[in-house]
């Protein structure tokens, strides 16, 4: 159950894991560290990006990457590159180390939603519309995979191979690399809203347009798909702990959390994790372990372990909605960025 008077200290107390802050006047819709944590790329709404060097917090760069809104911004696991996504129908590869696109991509969609990066970061796929493409890391593209049935809201690369799941009306779609037909296709006639993929391969979470949570077990058996419901909207915010033990749901202003291990969480009680007052708008867990930081329309940021519970470690309170929560690769520091604009640094509370 919510604490009031601990939510009434924590908006009245200064950010005491505060490490830097800044202001980038605009919608701050994503957020992205080079490998080694030494730059930290900001994507705004207005289609600009910024890079920031985090070893002086000077801002290095700062361009118009998309002449209408930027979509997302995904950073390589393993090379100083990122891609944006934008509105304006293009895809762009760039390095940390330069102002200008390594390679320009026009999308026949009207705009490009978001790409993801493989494991390996050989590989990078887009969805635009109603069809997934599939590009090495140098732009050029493999793949395209346009059956879809209606535009793609998820996709997700199999940890350590070259496998790629992509959700959509009607269910879940499974290729391959350099393979322009279809693996497999989990049907479900539901509008699937997002899609996670378990770090040990053996379960696909998505998100349903009826406010559930269907899941695919893998290797799949015909009929043992399950579902988790009860929830008050949409599932949007999924995540996994590293080695696939936690996992991360949205409901409204609490955090859902079911517990794997390995086998599937049917007949058990989720973790609830209740201490936000208004709508959660982002939830993340650290790149290793069970903490997870979680932010929301007022402009809460809560710290929780999962393995200790319902109990908020610890919170701050920043003045605007949290539009994107970031953790470094070595989860030392944790970048918020909200509506309004601003950029905050916190170290880890652990």
């Amino acid at each position: 159950m919510t604490n009031h008077l601990e939510i009434k200290i924590i908006t009245e107390s200064s950010n005491e894991f505060e490490v830097w802050r800044d202001n980038v006047n605009d919608y701050i819709l994503d957020i992205g560290w080079s490998l080694k944590n030494n730059k930290l790329v900001v994507g705004t709404s207005s289609g600009t990006i910024i890079i920031l060097d985090t070893t002086t917090w000077r801002r290095v760069s700062e361009v118009i990457a998309h002449q209408t809104a930027l979509m997302s911004v995904r950073v390589s696991p393993i090379h100083d590159l990122y891609v944006t996504t934008g509105q304006d129908g293009f895809i762009k590869l760039w390095s940390f180390d330069s102002s200008r696109p390594i390679t320009e991509i026009k999308s026949k969609s009207q705009w490009v939603n978001f790409a993801e990066w493989s494991r390996d970061g050989n590989y990078f796929a887009t969805a635009e519309g109603n069809m997934v493409r599939v590009f090495d890391s140098k732009g050029k593209q493999i793949n395209c995979f346009d059956k879809h049935d209606s535009t793609v809201s998820g996709i997700q690369w199999k940890k350590d191979t070259h496998q790629i799941a992509t959700a959509c009306y009607g269910g879940v779609r499974l290729y391959e690399v350099g393979n322009d037909k279809q693996v497999y296709f989990f049907e479900w006639k539901n509008s699937m809203m997002s899609l996670s993929w378990s770090p040990d391969g053996r379960f696909i979470g998505c998100g349903t347009q009826d406010s559930r949570v269907h899941f695919f077990p893998l290797p799949y058996a015909h009929g043992s798909d399950f579902e988790m419901n009860g929830y008050r909207g949409k599932v949007k915010t999924m995540d996994w702990t590293a080695d696939s033990s936690y996992f991360l749901t949205n409901c409204w202003n609490e955090i859902v959390v079911w517990k794997f291990a390995g086998k599937s969480p049917q007949g058990q009680a989720p973790i609830i994790l209740d201490s936000h007052l208004e709508k959660i708008t982002q939830s993340t867990f650290q790149y290793k372990g069970s903490f997870l930081g979680s932010g929301d329309e007022l402009g809460f940021v809560m710290f929780y372990d999962v393995e200790i519970g319902e109990k908020a470690i610890t919170g701050v309170k920043l003045k605007h909605e949290i539009s994107k929560l970031k953790w470094s690769n070595d989860n030392r520091l944790l970048a918020a960025g909200t509506a309004n604009g601003e950029l905050i640094i916190m170290e880890s509370p652990i």
